[in-house]
């Protein structure tokens, strides 16, 4: 039986965040009914850490990231590596950050 997984999904226009559990098997909704606002919540992986509410440059970054395709998945530069890229910490950062790892990106 696969270990199930707790993804965490965020809604951009009331900066909510919560988390769902789903098996690894299963396919996984990018995207889910916002339980606060009843917008849309985003698929942001196991991995991502939500800022405060009040955090506006923080969600602003996320919601760059995601509009590039960056859902907080693991970028692993080196083939069998373990090793990964860290997300950048601000907007500007994250500029560059689409740029150079573009090829990484969810389509």
């Amino acid at each position: 039986m696969p270990t199930p997984y707790n993804m965490a999904f965020a809604c951009l226009s009331c900066r909510k965040s919560f988390k769902r559990e789903f098996n690894l098997a299963e396919e996984k909704p990018k995207e889910l009914k916002c339980p606060e606002c009843g917008g849309v919540a985003h698929n942001l992986g196991r991995h991502f850490k939500a800022p405060k509410k009040n955090n506006l440059k923080q969600w602003q970054k996320i919601a760059f990231l995601l509009e590039h395709g960056f859902r907080f998945q693991k970028i692993c530069i080196e083939e069998n590596s373990i090793e990964t890229v860290p997300y950048p910490e601000t907007l500007e950062a994250a500029k560059e950050f689409v740029v150079k790892y573009k090829n990484y990106a969810i389509k």
